[in-house]
């Protein structure tokens, strides 16, 4: 499935190009030709709108995502520094920054 695809990205770091990001699904469109051209649909379907409903659609879009941010804020922030301080998160930066691989790829 397309989710499953998607996982691989994310899991294994694998770059890829616009194509493929709107094949899975990633983005919505990949330019071909001129970006500018390629919004300026997109922009103008905007500028049309009513700006007391695109404010209001962009509030019920972002409820969910502000409410879990605000529940999970403190217990993501505390994984993340634990993470970031382990000898494998220094590992991994520093292979990186000496261009090598880490450790655990050898």
């Amino acid at each position: 499935s397309e989710m499953c695809i998607r996982d691989r990205y994310y899991l294994t770091g694998e770059r890829f190009d616009a194509a493929e990001a709107a094949r899975i699904g990633l983005v919505t469109l990949a330019a071909e030709g001129s970006v500018e051209a390629a919004l300026e649909p997109v922009l103008d379907g905007l500028r049309r709108g009513s700006p007391q409903g695109l404010a209001a659609s962009k509030r019920l879009v972002t409820a969910e995502v502000l409410r879990a941010f605000d529940r999970d804020a403190q217990a993501l922030a505390d994984e993340s520094a634990r993470l970031f301080a382990s000898p494998e998160a220094r590992e991994g930066m520093t292979a990186f920054l000496e261009r090598r691989d880490p450790a655990w790829a050898s």
